[in-house]
């Protein structure tokens, strides 16, 4: 019987995904495309041998390749789109009649709307090639093929009119013929059974029929915050003091009454973290993200003079920013492609899917949220204070398990800055950090709320002395003016050299505290001079980021100044 190898894959996957304004959007986009590359990959068992993924537990790809044969290729492939269109009209069914049940009649004008967003959205595309006995050249001649058919398919010429929805800011907002979007959802917003946390009051918000999806197509539950994210350094230092946590809990439920909701199963702070932050604490905010009109007198009053007079003296402020972590494996394709036989191609699929088990845990591990977790590919967001270490600890463990390298773009972002701005700001870091010569590196870009922006590179094996220096930084042992000290000094070098290296040793003379340093200052100064030597040479370019070509010796200013930003929390 004759084979072949039948590359199958539907996207978009990148922008899907960030089309999003909440923790809850990521989390829904991401399930919707795991469980249809789940379904498209059940399809293609039947008729054939899934070769990538190894199998389909946990978060399945959405490129698949299998071995399936020669006469069948054109069945399998329309069995493996059915199979998608399917397993996707479930998600618009439950967000369709939710939104029938709860909002505004559909009329004809919504439906339309509805049924173009929904029908015209996902992208299929395939390639095969016949198995002639050579496994290697098969894959590449279907490969070769598929990245053409992906170059050269066709777009719907889709006309989207009227006020465009909130999370795309490209299609129309859903809307019937005598309700305006603002009107429509201002209408969704007030049923009692839409959340404050899933929709906006007063139209403030504004879906697609794409946006609804994920806010009602029964994909996600229980998502917590980006503040809450944030908070939750602040959270475990808080349950240290269980008795005025549980006294802040007590006044929060008294507070908020059946405008409280939960977002996770923990016993001890179900709620969100957004609730740390003074500035919630608010009449407006409460309205805002609670939809508490009027708070009972006392109560709110209550609950600041607890959160602020009890736990704040003892914890300190939570950290109001966070960070989002994008991490790729570093030539993949390069290494798929050195696959001579489908039992290779099968073997390492599988250890990308070992490696994919570990990430989870590592992530969890590091108290941070995975939004995706599939291959070499992890989106995940995390506290201020664990971003670096635990993209440090997956790039170690890719390299450990997968022989391999792998690189990762992190915004630092504050917890109201726009979600979707945070994600574009991790994936601009992501490719930065991929055009390093050999990659294994890192760039994180840092959004500060004052409206300053900067970025800093580096290779993960560059890195050791720079958790050494935040500690220094957060003990007091060095000065906070010591990373602005080096920047004015920096300029000066054109490269990190031996004069340099006597600067740094006379400015860490200065800028140290003599009852907490104990370190030796020539040796530090020649542990910083190494680590600007190994940074990789900045671009030239111009921007807002870069407006001229700068040394390695201001780019280690930057990463004392990352330094500094990190061990105070992110405060300004």
């Amino acid at each position: 019987m004759n084979e072949a190898i039948l590359i199958f894959s539907f996207g978009p996957v990148q922008g899907f995904i960030a089309e999003a304004r909440r923790v809850g959007d990521l989390d829904a986009g991401s399930a919707v495309l795991k469980r249809l590359s789940r379904a498209a990959g059940q399809a293609i068992q039947e008729g054939g041998t899934l070769i990538y993924p190894a199998h389909l537990k946990d978060d399945v790809p959405n490129k698949l390749v299998a071995r399936v044969p020669g006469e069948r290729v054109e069945a399998i492939a329309e069995a493996a789109q059915e199979a998608i269109e399917r397993e996707w009209q479930t998600y618009v069914n439950t967000a369709r009649n939710f939104l029938a049940t709860h909002g505004p009649a559909p009329d004809a004008c919504w439906n339309a709307i509805w049924e173009r967003q929904t029908t015209t959205f996902w992208e299929m595309y395939w390639a095969a090639a016949p198995l002639d006995g050579d496994y290697e050249a098969a894959y590449k001649k279907a490969d070769r093929a598929f990245n053409a058919t992906k170059r050269t398919r066709v777009f719907p010429q889709v006309e989207e009119q009227g006020l465009k929805d909130s999370l795309s800011g490209q299609r129309s907002a859903l809307r019937t013929a005598d309700l305006r979007a603002d009107k429509y959802w201002a209408q969704v917003a007030a049923s009692p059974k839409v959340k404050q946390a899933q929709l906006r009051p007063e139209g403030r918000e504004h879906l697609d029929a794409l946006g609804a999806i994920k806010r009602w197509g029964g994909l996600a539950d229980k998502s917590p915050s980006v503040s809450h994210v944030a908070a939750t350094d602040f959270l475990n230092a808080a349950k240290e003091q269980s008795s005025t946590l549980e006294m802040y809990c007590r006044n929060i439920e008294d507070l908020l009454g059946d405008h409280c909701y939960k977002v996770s199963d923990d016993p001890d702070w179900p709620y969100d973290g957004d609730l740390f932050f003074e500035e919630t604490l608010t009449e407006n905010r409460l309205v805002d993200s609670y939809g508490l009109t009027q708070p009972q007198p006392g109560l709110l009053e209550a609950a600041r003079e607890t959160l602020t007079k009890m736990l704040y003296p003892i914890i300190g402020r939570p950290s109001p920013y966070y960070a989002v972590i994008v991490f790729d494996g570093d030539g993949i394709g390069e290494m798929v492609s050195r696959c001579e036989t489908e039992e290779e191609h099968r073997e390492f699929s599988q250890t990308l899917l070992n490696f994919a088990q570990q990430a989870r845990d590592i992530i969890q591990e590091h108290n941070a949220h995975p939004v995706y977790v599939g291959g070499d590919d992890v989106l995940a967001l995390a506290p201020l204070s664990k971003a670096l270490p635990l993209a440090q600890t997956l790039a170690e463990r890719f390299e450990e398990i997968v022989e391999g390298t792998a690189s990762a773009g992190i915004a630092l972002a504050h917890h109201l800055h726009p979600l979707d701005a945070t994600l574009s700001a991790a994936r601009a870091a992501e490719r930065r950090a991929k055009n390093v010569a050999g990659k294994a590196s890192v760039c994180v870009r840092t959004l500060r709320r004052s409206g300053e922006q900067f970025d800093v590179r580096s290779k993960w094996t560059t890195l050791d002395d720079f958790a050494p220096l935040v500690d220094f930084l957060r003990e007091g042992a060095l000065s906070s003016k010591l990373p602005y000290a080096v920047a004015e000094s920096a300029y000066a070098f054109e490269e990190p050299g031996a004069a340099f290296e006597a600067e740094l040793k006379r400015l860490l003379q200065r800028h140290h505290d003599p009852k907490k340093w104990s370190a030796d200052e020539a040796e530090w100064a020649a542990r910083l001079r190494t680590w600007a030597e190994g940074l990789p040479e900045p671009p030239e370019q111009r921007g807002a980021y870069s407006p001229q070509k700068t040394s390695q010796a201001e780019e280690l200013a930057r990463w004392l100044t990352l330094a500094r930003f990190l061990a105070q929390g992110g405060a300004e």
